[in-house]
C-alpha cells in the first residue's frame, strides 16, 4: 500500500520501495511512540510534510476499506485486551531495555496479566582481546576459537558477535565455513552454527531458477538468461539431457544476438526431446497472458508457467530445499493479496512485487545450533557459556544508529527517541556495548586498529592466544598434471598456426583449446566487434589487391579510380544479412571507416623501398614436423625483384617487434609461415591497419617499408634459422603433451580456459608460499 501511494503521489523518485519501508517504519515508530503527525514542528520540514500526506492517503484507504494496519494494532490492541475481545492470558515480557508508550498501554490493559523480566546480566570472569591487522583474519579467528570451544565441549552455548551483519553475512558464513566445514562447497543443512542473517530468499538457486524461468513470459529474453534458462538445472528433464542443453545453449550463443525469443530457444535444443516436449505447455501458458491482470490472476499465471517449465526439476529436494518451495508459494500467494490493495497491473510490476516479496533472508542453521553468529547489536538480554566479539575498534563500533528522516528531528526529540539526543545516544552506546560483555562469563573481542573506547574494561583486557590453524585430517594425493599424454593425430591437425601461438603463449591453453577441445563460448555484441572488424580488413585487402596485384598498378592508378577500386572491395567485404535501419546505418559507417583506413594502409604500400609483386592472397601453405601436420592461410605472400618473398599478416590491433622475437614469441604466425615456405624468406611483417596507427610492424633482410617499426636485422639468416627452430620446438612440445600453466605475460588477457587452468589460484598460492 505504502509503494502504490507513493509511486501515485511521486511518480518521479528514483526508489519508490525504498522510500516506501522508510514511509512504513516511520509509521511504525509513530504508533509505538503514540506521536501524533500534526504541529508546527512538521510544517518546516518537507519531507515531513510529505510523509504527512502519504500517511493522510492511507488513513483514509484503510478507513474505506475497512483494513486495519500492523502499527494501527497498537491502538486497536489495548481496547480489545480491554474489553475482552483478546484475551491473552499471563504474558511475559523479556529483556525490553526501555518500554514505548504503545507497549506500556498493552501491559496497561493487561493488569495482573503482565509480568515484565528484566535482561539476565552475567558478570565477565574473563576478558581477553586480540588485535588485527585485517578484519578477514578477524572472522578467521572467531571461527577457530568457536570450533575450539565448541570441539572442547560440544553442550555448551557459544555466541559470536558482528556488528553490521547484515551486510557481512557472506564473508562470515564463508570465513565459519572453511573452519567448521573445510570440505563442504557449503554447510549441510544441520550445521552447528547458526547466521541471523542471510542472503535474500531470491539468492537461492531454487528461487533464483524460478525467476529465471518466468523470463519465457517476456517477449525477448536477453542472452545470458536465455542460456541459463537451457543450462537451468529445474526444468523437465535437465539431468537426463545435461550435455545435450550444454550444446543446446553454445548454439545458441553462436548467434551472438543481444535478445533471443522462445523460437530461438526453441531451435537451438532441438536436439533435447525431453524440452521439446515441454516447449507446447509454455507455449499453452503463456497465450493466455495479457497486458493487464488482477494479482491473483498473475498469481496463478506464475504458478502454471512454471508448473509447465516442470520446476522445481526431477531431482529429490533436501528438507530446506521443500521449505523453500513452501516459501515460494507463500510469495505467491502474497501477489495475490495484493489484489486488495493494488489495481490490475502489468507482467513487469507484479514480478516487481514478487521479489519484494522474496526479499526476506534465509538463515543457515537453527536457533538449536551451539554456535550462534548474530548481530553485536542483539545481545540484550541473551546469555551464552562463551561469546566471542569481532569488530570492537573505533571504525565499526557502536553501529551508527538510524532515526527516521520522515519525521522531523524535535519531534522525535520531545518523545524521547532513543538516540533522538546526544546524551540519549551517549546512553544508548553504553547500553549495547554493556550488553555484549555481560552475555557471558568468558569473552574474547577482537579488533583492527584501535580499540574503542566505549569497553571500559580494556585496562583489564589480556592478550588472547591464536588458536592452533584447523587442518584437514584425510590425505591429500599429489599429482603432477603439467604432462599429458604424447599426441597422436593421424591426418591433419585442425588449429593452423592457432596450435603453435597458444602452445607458445602458454602450453596448457594449446592442451586445453586443441586436445581437449575447450572454448569459451560466443557473446553477444551490439553491431560489430573486434573480430568482425577485423574479418572486413582482411577480405576487403585481398579484394583490393586481387585487383591491383602489384606496386607498380598501384602507383599507376589515379587517386579517384582508386578510391572507387577500394570502395568497391570494401562493398564486397562488408556485407550481410541488413534486416533492420539500425544494422544498416552500422554497415554504412563500418564500410566509410574502412574505405579511409585502408587507402592510408595503400599509401604506405605506394612507399615501400623494394618493388613487389603480390603473389598470392589467403594461399593455404602446410607446415609439417614428425606427427604433426598444420594447414595454414597466409594472409599475404609479395614476391621481390630478387625473386625472394616478403610475408605480411594484416591485423586490425596494435603490434610490436617483440611479439616476434624470443623461444616463446607472443605472436608466432609470421615464424610459421615462413617455416612452412620452401623459398628464401626476405622479410616478415605485421599489417597494423589501425585507425590513426597504419604501419608495418616486423624485421627484414632489407629495407621495405617506411619507419621506425619495420626495422632491418644484419643476422637475418641467423634469426630465421632460430626462428624456425623455435616453431619446431613449440610443435614437437605439444605433440610430446607439454601442458604446463605458464603464460607468457598478457597471454591470459583474451583466454578463454583460465576456468579450467585457474592461474589466479594458483598465482595466489604462490604469492602466500613466498609470504610465509
Amino acid at each position: 500500500m505504502w509503494n502504490h501511494i507513493i509511486e501515485a503521489e511521486n511518480p518521479e523518485l528514483f526508489d519508490a520501495s525504498a522510500t516506501a519501508r522508510l514511509a512504513r517504519d516511520a509509521a511504525d515508530l509513530l504508533a509505538e511512540r503514540q506521536i501524533v503527525a500534526d504541529g508546527e514542528l512538521w510544517e518546516d520540514h518537507p519531507d515531513a510534510r510529505q510523509f504527512q500526506r502519504w500517511l493522510w492517503l492511507l488513513r483514509r484507504k484503510c478507513q474505506d476499506q475497512n483494513w486495519v494496519t500492523q502499527a494501527g494494532l497498537w491502538r486497536l490492541l489495548p481496547n480489545w485486551i480491554e474489553a475482552g475481545v483478546v484475551d491473552p492470558g499471563l504474558t511475559v515480557f523479556v529483556a525490553f531495555d526501555s518500554i514505548t508508550p504503545a507497549l506500556r498501554s498493552v501491559q496497561q490493559a493487561l493488569g495482573d496479566r503482565s509480568v515484565d523480566l528484566a535482561s539476565q546480566a552475567v558478570a565477565p570472569l574473563s576478558v581477553s582481546a586480540k588485535q588485527f591487522e585485517d578484519p578477514a583474519y578477524e572472522l578467521e579467528y572467531a571461527a577457530r576459537c568457536a570450533r575450539t570451544w565448541f570441539e572442547a565441549d560440544p553442550a555448551r552455548s557459544i555466541g559470536v558477535f558482528v556488528p553490521g551483519l547484515a551486510k557481512q553475512h557472506a564473508s562470515v558464513e564463508r570465513a565459519f565455513q572453511r573452519v567448521f566445514y573445510p570440505s563442504y562447497q557449503s554447510p549441510p543443512e544441520d550445521s552447528v552454527f547458526h547466521v541471523k542473517a542471510g542472503l535474500p530468499l531470491h539468492h537461492h538457486p531454487l528461487v533464483s531458477g524460478a525467476l529465471l524461468l518466468l523470463d519465457l513470459a517476456r517477449p525477448l529474453i536477453h542472452h545470458a538468461n536465455a542460456g541459463a534458462i537451457l543450462r537451468s538445472p529445474f526444468l523437465k528433464g535437465a539431468s537426463a539431457e545435461r550435455s545435450a542443453r550444454a550444446l543446446a545453449d553454445l548454439d545458441l550463443r553462436k548467434r551472438r544476438e543481444l535478445d533471443l525469443s522462445l523460437r530461438d530457444l526453441e531451435k537451438a535444443a532441438r536436439n533435447c526431446p525431453l524440452l521439446a516436449e515441454t516447449w507446447p505447455k509454455v507455449r499453452r501458458v503463456l497465450q493466455k497472458k495479457t497486458p493487464l491482470k488482477e494479482f491473483a490472476e498473475w498469481s496463478r499465471f506464475l504458478g502454471d508457467l512454471l508448473e509447465a517449465a516442470g520446476w522445481p526439476g526431477d531431482a529429490e529436494l533436501s528438507e530446506q530445499e521443500q521449505q523453500i518451495v513452501e516459501v515460494w508459494k507463500n510469495a505467491l500467494s502474497g501477489v495475490a493479496a495484493l489484489g486488495l490493495v493494488v489495481p490490475p497491473a502489468s507482467f513487469d510490476v507484479a514480478m516487481a512485487h514478487l521479489k519484494r516479496l522474496l526479499s526476506q533472508p534465509v538463515e543457515r542453521g537453527d536457533w538449536s545450533s551451539p554456535v550462534q553468529i548474530l548481530d553485536a547489536s542483539d545481545a540484550s538480554g541473551l546469555v551464552f557459556d562463551q561469546i566471542i566479539v569481532v569488530g570492537l575498534s573505533e571504525e565499526t563500533w557502536p553501529p551508527a544508529r538510524a532515526l527516521s528522516p520522515l519525521i522531523p528531528l524535535k519531534v522525535q526529540r520531545a518523545s524521547q527517541v532513543p538516540g533522538s539526543w546526544a546524551p540519549s545516544a551517549r546512553e544508548e552506546r553504553e547500553r549495547i556495548t554493556r550488553a555484549l560483555f555481560e552475555a557471558a562469563p568468558e569473552v574474547v573481542a577482537t579488533h583492527c586498529g584501535r580499540m574503542t573506547p566505549l569497553t571500559r574494561v580494556k585496562s583489564s583486557l589480556a592478550e588472547r592466544p591464536v588458536p592452533a590453524r584447523v587442518s584437514l585430517t584425510v590425505p591429500l594425493e599429489q599429482v603432477q598434471d603439467s604432462k599429458a599424454p604424447a599426441f597422436f593425430f593421424s591426418s591433419e591437425a585442425r588449429g593452423g598456426t592457432g596450435i603453435i601461438k597458444a602452445q607458445s603463449q602458454c602450453p596448457f591453453r594449446a592442451f586445453a583449446e586443441y586436445r581437449l577441445q575447450a572454448r569459451a563460448p560466443e557473446d553477444a555484441c551490439f553491431g560489430f566487434d573486434s573480430r568482425d572488424r577485423g574479418s572486413f580488413v582482411h577480405r576487403a585487402l585481398e579484394n583490393c589487391w586481387r585487383r591491383l596485384e602489384s606496386q607498380a598498378r598501384l602507383r599507376a592508378t589515379a587517386p579517384a579510380d582508386l578510391r572507387l577500386l577500394v570502395r568497391e572491395s570494401v562493398n564486397e567485404a562488408v556485407h550481410g544479412e541488413e534486416d533492420g535501419p539500425l544494422h544498416v546505418l552500422i554497415s554504412r559507417t563500418e564500410r566509410e571507416r574502412l574505405e579511409e583506413l585502408i587507402l592510408e594502409w595503400l599509401d604506405a604500400e605506394r612507399d615501400r623501398q623494394q618493388p613487389f609483386t603480390v603473389e598470392t592472397v589467403e594461399q593455404e601453405q602446410y607446415f609439417e614436423v614428425p606427427g604433426l601436420r598444420l594447414r595454414l592461410r597466409i594472409d599475404r605472400i609479395d614476391r621481390l625483384k630478387n625473386g625472394n618473398l616478403v610475408l605480411i599478416d594484416y591485423k586490425s590491433g596494435k603490434q610490436t617487434r617483440p611479439k616476434l622475437e624470443g623461444a616463446r614469441p607472443a605472436e608466432p604466425q609470421l615464424l610459421v609461415y615462413a617455416s612452412a615456405l620452401k623459398d628464401e624468406v626476405d622479410g616478415i611483417f605485421f599489417g597494423q591497419v589501425k585507425p590513426r596507427e597504419v604501419k608495418a610492424v616486423g624485421f627484414s633482410r632489407e629495407r621495405q617499408f617506411k619507419g621506425q617499426t619495420a626495422q632491418v636485422r644484419k643476422d637475418w639468416d641467423t634469426y630465421m634459422e632460430n626462428a624456425k627452430a623455435n616453431v619446431e620446438k613449440l610443435a614437437l612440445d605439444f605433440l610430446h603433451g607439454e601442458a604446463a600453466v605458464d603464460p607468457i605475460k598478457g597471454a591470459c588477457d583474451y583466454c578463454g580456459v583460465k576456468p579450467l587452468c585457474r592461474v589466479k589460484e594458483i598465482r595466489g598460492a604462490q604469492e602466500e608460499d613466498e609470504s610465509d
